[in-house]
């Protein structure tokens, strides 16, 4: 049993790393090289702030997600409890827990039962999906009613599928009302802090597109953000790097963004993250030694 545990600890971070080393092989050293060495690092400091909002303004969904299931959750704990996840995925890769279910025993210690905890990070998610799908689907409408849709190269049988997927994610609240119309409520409840986050989020993106360069429109990236961020929920990723990245040069290839340009501003993204995990860690320390000193002595 402990064997298979291990096993499938280093399972997600060694995807990952085989993930990240088989994406640079195919791309080309001296463009790489030539794209890092131009990037503008304000623009990536401004996608740094903006991630940190993203964030902040997802931790205040999420304590609202919980206190509408019946658990007082006091902000400061929410706020301390939400970036300790992000520390878990992203400075701990392969560590010993993952940051939702961080969130989860974070609640179980204050007295919610495991299924409710689970339920509201599961609905977290679902919301953060539900907010990105529809911000994508409206960026797709404002491009046909201005009449300036972007030329995608990419097969129309892709296009139309991902279209249909994006329409289904944003249709799925009333999909879902006859199943589950507790948890609908509870999805919409936190909505407008949802989009909000999103926003930020997918302006933090465009961000490191333009520190490296790349040349854009920023409504058909916002339409492509939704299969790029969801690429990164494939359990394939070491620090939060690997499947991320992929899905950025696979989904931009066809805006005409060069691998190169696309694999870096994810590199950058994935760095806001990495960043915020490290400026949580302390917190992430501070718990860990207080609950260590709180178990009992042999």
């Amino acid at each position: 049993m402990e064997k298979t545990s291990g096993l499938k600890r280093f399972a997600k971070p060694a995807l990952g790393l085989g993930l990240v080393a088989l994406l640079l092989s195919q791309l080309q050293p001296a463009e790489l090289l030539a794209t890092l060495k131009s990037t503008d690092w304000q623009w990536a400091l401004l996608g740094l702030v903006l991630a940190c909002l993203a964030n902040l303004a997802c931790s205040l969904r999420w304590r609202k997600i919980v206190v509408q299931l019946g658990q007082p959750l006091e902000k400061s704990s929410a706020l301390q409890l939400y970036f300790q996840g992000i520390t878990a995925n992203t400075v701990l890769p392969g560590g010993i827990i993952g940051g939702d279910i961080w969130r989860v025993l974070g609640l179980a210690k204050m007295g919610m039962s495991k299924t409710s905890a689970t339920q509201s990070v599961v609905l977290d998610r679902a919301i953060g999906f539900w907010a990105l799908s529809t911000l994508a689907l409206l960026a797709l409408l404002i491009q046909f009613v201005s009449g300036q849709v972007a030329s995608i190269q990419a097969p129309q049988v892709l296009a139309a599928a991902y279209v249909m997927a994006l329409l289904a994610m944003s249709l799925s609240p009333g999909l879902l009302w006859w199943m589950k119309a507790k948890w609908v409520r509870g999805m919409l409840a936190p909505a407008s802090i949802s989009v909000g986050s999103q926003l930020l989020t997918i302006t933090a993106f465009l961000c490191c597109l333009a520190a490296v360069g790349a040349e854009f429109s920023s409504l058909a990236v916002a339409t492509l953000c939704a299969g790029i961020f969801l690429g990164a929920v494939v359990p394939a990723s070491i620090g939060g790097f690997g499947s991320r990245e992929l899905a950025s040069v696979f989904f931009l290839a066809g805006l005409g963004i060069s691998p190169e340009a696309a694999f870096l501003a994810s590199v950058l993204f994935g760095l806001t993250a990495t960043a915020q995990g490290l400026l949580a860690l302390p917190s992430w320390l501070a718990r860990e030694r207080r609950e260590e000193s709180l178990k009992p002595k042999n």
